[in-house]
């Protein structure tokens, strides 16, 4: 049996592509492009969109902080409640008003602000995003007759977890707030007061 010789290699087929021609030099290249682009996009976040997580001012925060907590102690003590409904006319909120039971200790508090309530001619509604300031909104709802209250031009957002904010337009010296709901054209939302032992500390009225 003969023995098989190869034959010699043309030059031509000692030839290889040029490096541009493959695609693993172009990976490596794009590694560095890719991570300045990234850099960038990153640096005009930070330098552009407002942080409203961050809070500058702690005095004037926790100043704020105590007023909110007393109007919701005084909703909880009149007993204020309120239901929002998507109607032709707008946006409609019924606010009721059904005595808590409370604490002897604060049946006082509570006779003395029954005595001086009254109904408020306009509501503000507030809808403030769970996470995004910039999102947040606001509405005059006014009155049309006792505890009812109507808004006709009233756009709510379309997407996004917010709690719903009510208090007076000219006073506020309550308010109510909901949780977490998602808010659209056809909502109804029930907003109740806070239970006496969410806005109370029982050293308190001791």
């Amino acid at each position: 049996m003969g023995i098989a010789i190869n034959a010699p290699i043309d030059d031509q087929d000692r030839q290889t592509k040029p490096w541009y021609c493959y695609g693993w030099p172009w990976f490596l290249i794009s590694i560095p492009f890719v991570s300045v682009a990234l850099g960038a996009m990153m640096l005009y976040l930070a330098l552009s969109a407002n942080n409203s997580l961050v809070v500058d001012d702690y005095y004037k925060e926790g100043k704020g902080i105590n007023l909110r907590i007393e109007r919701d102690r005084t909703a909880t003590l009149l007993g204020l409640s309120a239901t929002l409904t998507s109607s032709e006319e707008g946006l409609i909120i019924d606010v009721e008003q059904l005595m808590p039971e409370l604490p002897a200790e604060l049946h006082e508090q509570a006779d003395t602000l029954e005595s001086a309530f009254q109904w408020p001619q306009a509501l503000v509604m507030q809808w403030v995003h769970v996470t995004r300031a910039e999102l947040d909104g606001e509405a005059i709802l006014q009155s049309i007759g006792g505890n009812r209250y109507l808004g006709t031009e009233v756009e709510l957002p379309d997407f996004g977890k917010y709690r719903v904010h009510l208090q007076p337009a000219d006073q506020a010296p309550w308010r109510l707030v909901s949780g977490l709901e998602d808010l659209n054209s056809d909502m109804t939302l029930s907003i109740p007061y806070r239970a006496p032992e969410q806005v109370f500390n029982k050293n308190e009225y001791k």
